[in-house]
Formats: C-alpha cells, sequence, structure tokens
C-alpha cells in the first residue's frame, strides 16, 4: 500500500462504474485533501477514510472533521456527493444537520420572550394594583360595622360624620342606668384624619395578598371628649348610686373586749362605684363606638386588704404580744392596782400599713398617778372599834407612803421590755393593810386613844384589848389640846427627860419620866405622870399636860412592856 504524508502520491483508483468518484481519500500529492465518506474505499489498498483505526501500515484516519496529517485541505462540505450505493445525489444541507446546541438555544430565546411579555403584563396590572389602593381601602375592609371596601378617605370620612351625628351610648350594670348622646359626653371625632391615617396604614404594595384578606379597622377609631363634660356626667351619676350604697370595708385588727385579745376582723364588700373604673370602661366603649358598655365588677369599690393578707397575722399577734403583758401591782400582799388587756389596748395603735406601736408612757403616769393616791398619811379614816363605837379620824402622820417613781420605773420596764406580771409597790413606809372602803389602813392591833372618855386601849392582833388606862390629855384651855390624827409608835426607850420651852423659846420646864413612848415626832407621846392625883373624867380641862398622855405610873409600865415600835396609835375624840 502506499504511504500516505511521505511527499508522495498515490495512483487515482478507477471510479466505479456509473461514472461518479468513488469519495477514496486522495493523494497528498494533488494539494487537496482526500473527501472521505462512510464508504468503503476501492480494492487496491487506497485507505478507507471512517471513524474507525487507520489499517495496518500506518495510513493516517480521516474524518469530516479533521484535515489529513500532512496539511491536506478538507474537502468542501457543500460538494454535492453521491449517494452510497449509486442512487444518485444527496443535497449537501441533507447531509450537514443543525447541531443541538443551536436548537436548544433558539428554544430559549422564544421562551424567554414569552416569559418577558408574562412578566410584562403582570407588572402592568401590579403597578395598576398599587395606583388604585393608594387611595381606596382594600376589599373586605370594614369600620364599626361599616362595609368601607374601595372607599376613599373622603367618603369613610362622611360615613363617620354621619354616625357622630346619631351616637348615644348606654351605661348599664351595678346599678347604674345611664344614656348618653354624643353632645352630652363632648364627644368629638377627627374622622377626616382618621380617615387618612387608615389609608395610610394600609399598604399598596401589597395588594395582591392583602385583596384576598379581612381587615376591621374599628379599634383604629380615637374618640375626643371634652375635658370634664363626660367626667363630669359620670361622677354624677355615681355619687348618686354610691350614697344609697354601703362602702367596702378593709379586713383589719382591732381589739375584741369579750375576748380580750386582738383579732383579725374580716373585710367587707361594698357595692359603691369607683368614677375612674366607671369612666375608663365608658371612654373604651364610646371610642370604639360601641352601643352600650356593661359595667364589670372592675367598677366596684372593693377593700384593698382581705382577711388572708400576712400581714393582718403578724400585726395581731404583735398587738397581742403587749395586750398580754398585764401588770398587778401588789400592796401588802394583795393586789392594789391593775393594767389589765383593756387599759394595755387603749393605748396599742395599728397604722395604715399595719405597723404595731405601744406607748407605755402614759399608763407609766397612771400608775404614777394612781400609786400616789394610794398614800393614807393623814387621810380620813373611819372604823367601828371592837366595842361598837363607830370613829371618823383624820390627820396624823401614820399610814402608806410610795415611792411612786421607783414604782412607775418598774412598771414602765416590765410592760416595754418584760411580760408583765406581779410588780410590787416600792414603799418608804408601809401601814398594817391596804386602806378599806372607809380608808382604815391600820390592822387589829393599834391603840385607841379617846379624848372624849379620857381612856387609852391596845387591841391585840384577835382585836381584844390587851391593855387599858385612864388618861389624862392636854389642856385644851390653852391651846394644849393633844393632836387628833392616826399615828405610830417612834421609840420605846424607857425613861427621858421631857422639856418644854416658851413661845420665846426660853425653857418652861424639864421633867424625868421613867417610860417616854412618843408617838408625834419627839414631842407627844405617852409616860408616865407622878405628878397627876386622878386620871379620867374631866381633869384633863384644868389639869392636863401639854399635849402628851399622862399615864398612871404603873400603867405606864404596862404598856412599855406590851406596845411595838410601829404600832398604830389613833387619837380622836
Amino acid at each position: 500500500m502506499a504511504q500516505n504524508g511521505q511527499g508522495k502520491h498515490s495512483k487515482k483508483p478507477a471510479a466505479p462504474s456509473g461514472g461518479a468518484p468513488s469519495g477514496a481519500a486522495r493523494g497528498q500529492g494533488s494539494g487537496r485533501a482526500p473527501r472521505t465518506t462512510g464508504a468503503m474505499p476501492p480494492v487496491g489498498g487506497a485507505p478507507r477514510a471512517t471513524g474507525s483505526m487507520p489499517p495496518v501500515g500506518g495510513a493516517p484516519r480521516t474524518t469530516g472533521a479533521m484535515p489529513v496529517v500532512g496539511g491536506a485541505p478538507r474537502a468542501a462540505a457543500a460538494a454535492p456527493v453521491r449517494a452510497a450505493g449509486g442512487a444518485g445525489y444527496v443535497p449537501s444541507y441533507q447531509m450537514t444537520p443543525i447541531p443541538p446546541e443551536e436548537k436548544r438555544h433558539r428554544g430559549l430565546k422564544i421562551f424567554g420572550i414569552v416569559v418577558g411579555a408574562i412578566v410584562g403584563a403582570a407588572a402592568l396590572i401590579y403597578l395598576a394594583g398599587v395606583v388604585i389602593f393608594m387611595g381606596r381601602f382594600f376589599p373586605h375592609t370594614s369600620i364599626i360595622d361599616m362595609d368601607i371596601s374601595g372607599k376613599t378617605p373622603e367618603e369613610v370620612h362622611q360615613m363617620l360624620t354621619e354616625v357622630l351625628d346619631d351616637y348615644t351610648f348606654k351605661v348599664e350594670g351595678q346599678g347604674l342606668n345611664l344614656t348618653l348622646s354624643a353632645a352630652e359626653m363632648g364627644m368629638s371625632l377627627d374622622s377626616q384624619s382618621i380617615a387618612d391615617n387608615l389609608l395610610a396604614q394600609m399598604n399598596p404594595w401589597a395588594w395582591p395578598y392583602e385583596v384576598f384578606q379581612s381587615h376591621d379597622d374599628t379599634e383604629d377609631l380615637v374618640s375626643t371628649f371634652e375635658d370634664t363634660k363626660l367626667a363630669d356626667a359620670i361622677q354624677a351619676a355615681v355619687e348618686e348610686v354610691n350614697a344609697k350604697g354601703q362602702a367596702p370595708k378593709n379586713a383589719t385588727v382591732a381589739y375584741d373586749s369579750e375576748a380580750k385579745e386582738y383579732v383579725v376582723v374580716p373585710e367587707v364588700a361594698g357595692d359603691t362605684l369607683l368614677a375612674d373604673e366607671v369612666l375608663k370602661e365608658v371612654t373604651a366603649g364610646t371610642v370604639n363606638f360601641a352601643p352600650k358598655v356593661t359595667l364589670s365588677e372592675a367598677v366596684l369599690a372593693q377593700p384593698t386588704v382581705t382577711q388572708d393578707d400576712p400581714s393582718l397575722a403578724e400585726a395581731r399577734d404583735a398587738a397581742n404580744s403587749y395586750v398580754k403583758r398585764t401588770v398587778q401591782l401588789m400592796m401588802a400582799g394583795s393586789q392594789a392596782l391593775a393594767i389589765d388587756e383593756d387599759a394595755l389596748a387603749s393605748h396599742i395603735a395599728i397604722g395604715e400599713d399595719l405597723a404595731v406601736s405601744f406607748d407605755a408612757e402614759p399608763l407609766v403616769a397612771w400608775v404614777k398617778d394612781s400609786v400616789n393616791a394610794l398614800d393614807t398619811v393623814g387621810a380620813t379614816r373611819t372604823y367601828t372599834r371592837p366595842d361598837g363605837k363607830v370613829v371618823t379620824v383624820q390627820g396624823g402622820d401614820y399610814g402608806w407612803i410610795t415611792n411612786s417613781q421607783a414604782t412607775a420605773d418598774a412598771v414602765r420596764e416590765a410592760l416595754t421590755n418584760g411580760n408583765g406580771g406581779a410588780v410590787d409597790i416600792v414603799m418608804k413606809w408601809s401601814a398594817g393593810q391596804l386602806p378599806d372602803e372607809n380608808g382604815r389602813d391600820f390592822g387589829a392591833r393599834y391603840v385607841d386613844v379617846d379624848l372624849t372618855e379620857q381612856h387609852a386601849r391596845l387591841y391585840g392582833d384577835d382585836g381584844s384589848i390587851i391593855w387599858e388606862s385612864d388618861i389624862v390629855s392636854g389642856r385644851p384651855s390653852d391651846g394644849r389640846d393633844t393632836p387628833r390624827g392616826t399615828y405610830y409608835l417612834k421609840t420605846n426607850d424607857g425613861a427621858s427627860t421631857l422639856r418644854g420651852y416658851k413661845p420665846d423659846g426660853t425653857p418652861d420646864y424639864e421633867t424625868p419620866v421613867d417610860y417616854w413612848m412618843p408617838f408625834k415626832g419627839n414631842s407627844v407621846g405617852f409616860h408616865d405622870a407622878k405628878w397627876q392625883p386622878t386620871f379620867g373624867g374631866d381633869w384633863y380641862v384644868e389639869h392636863g399636860s401639854h399635849g402628851c398622855i399622862n399615864l398612871p405610873p404603873a400603867k405606864a409600865k404596862e404598856l412599855h412592856d406590851v406596845i411595838k415600835v410601829g404600832d398604830a396609835v389613833v387619837v380622836h375624840d
């Protein structure tokens, strides 16, 4: 076989019958690239130009796309060729079909034109909707049950104005029954601004979605009222209802005088109205043109503190911690005074914030005054002597002498820092017993000196006479009467020298005695008087002493032996 691409030309093979070229590859030396077809080469060894592998021997493979090795030009695609088998010529456009990529490009172009037309039309429709809904309300739009679909703000303004002119509002419930017109309420409505604002809230650019939605713009209505007109109308109506109602009462803590303690008093619900709450509910209704409002329980005045409030229990317990501090003021082993629960409660305060305070000072002051009143020195006493004589006597230095300040201090401590209890009244001087209803504060044992009878008796603890004697008392004619009153024996030392002085201070007398038993200071007392010839009767009128009680010497000794320092001595008529 001939070699291709080596600078030599192969012989041209004989054409097959019919005279048409066989389509075998031409030699490279002719200067033209051999035309190739899909037919088999003629016998004689010319290379087969197909898309298959080159024949053995290295002849190059020629295809419709690539030139023959060696640079021979590719045969023109437009040259007519004979159909395989010699069936005539085939047109070149049938031999070269449109590539798939070009077909794809043409389809996309057509599709793009169609889509662009659709988008353009949609955009025109969309923009037209935007323009429309910039000045009109969306379909399915309402306000206070009025359909404003497709309406302009001016049309909505007119509709709202007509509604306001005919609007009346009824308030009922919780004891209130009131009908008000818009004029009576001082109600006004800037309907043009409201309509404009409602439209401004719409988004016309979203109309494709919004036209299928429902829109109720009632809540966007804003009505206004004259500053006081509606409030005054509501206030007057509420006051009329409240005048017949019962105001609520908060739960509180109070003292129960029967239980002697503080208790929680439950709240009491009332039926009065709160004007501010009524106004609030009325305003909330009228702002949206509701035909009426039924007042809720929120307008009722309610207790602000209920019995289950833990602060009430705390306040109750705190108050009871004070009210339980009762004090018993003891005197001679018996209760003379008492600070009871009632007295304590009167000085316990519970504030609005339920803070509990206790002021002990008024009670301390009361204790001081009361204890002072227990002093019996110089008091009037009435008693019945064992023999039946009723005696009334005043004056003297016998009796209770309290230390009221020290007692008050002890009570303050018990009330503020302690738990109350028994507190002994501090005494400067004590008597025999608590004063009875007649003021007697000395016991059964005492010396009774009867100036009228000119007789003295010492009664023992059992009320029996353990000593008695006639006496000579002070001479009344020169003002030396024995002083009346209730006294106590100061000393009982036995012998002493009695000295008297004139008004000018010079000595009057100086008399020694064997038994000196003074009861008024150291100036008046019992003593033996051996110079007196007789005792009792009227002898004292002319021969009385300087005020002392003169006794027969033997009786003076007897008394000295049985009387005790501190024994009460009652001198009376």
